[in-house]
């Protein structure tokens, strides 16, 4: 349950400081994603299974707030999530270097993808965007990384076998 409650809680800060507190960071109007960059560490570090749910709930909480189209962001945070389970199982964990690479490359991924869905419902959105925010994701990812490598690591947030 204090897993449950931890994750419910940094997903809802970091959603409130993705449209609160980023825009202010933002480097000729290109800002980061907390919460994007949070759901894929997290997913390296604990598979696809526990990265799909948090993924979807991320991806719901933006598309409520952001989009008239609902689900385009639960659907990429989902589909990158399971991706990111799937690279995390064959890495050393404690090593940051795939992982960074993997939330920029997922990054991309999720930027094309809302792209072209965006597009099927005629609402345009430039692809240089895409390309300048997935560099920003992979620069915050280091640190996030290094948070959520911890984070997972805390007794409360590790899944114990009982036989």
């Amino acid at each position: 349950m204090r897993k449950i409650v931890t994750l419910f809680s940094i997903v809802l800060i970091l959603f409130i400081g993705d449209n609160s507190i980023i825009p202010f960071l933002a480097i000729k109007g290109f800002s980061p994603s907390l919460l994007f960059v949070f759901i894929v560490s997290y997913s390296i570090i604990n598979g696809s299974w526990e990265g799909l749910w948090l993924g979807v709930f991320a991806g719901l909480l933006q598309d409520v707030y952001f989009s008239n189209v609902l689900g385009i962001n639960a659907l990429t945070n989902m589909l990158s999530c399971v991706i990111a389970g799937y690279v995390g199982i064959n890495i050393f964990k404690e090593k940051i270097l795939i992982p960074v690479a993997t939330s920029f490359l997922l990054s991309i991924f999720k930027g094309i993808l809302v792209f072209m869905l965006l597009y099927i419902v005629s609402v345009n959105m430039p692809l240089r965007n895409i390309v300048f925010n997935s560099l920003y994701n992979m620069l915050v990812s280091i640190p996030m990384y290094k948070f959520v490598f911890n984070l997972c690591n805390k007794d409360y947030m590790e899944r114990k076998w009982k036989f």
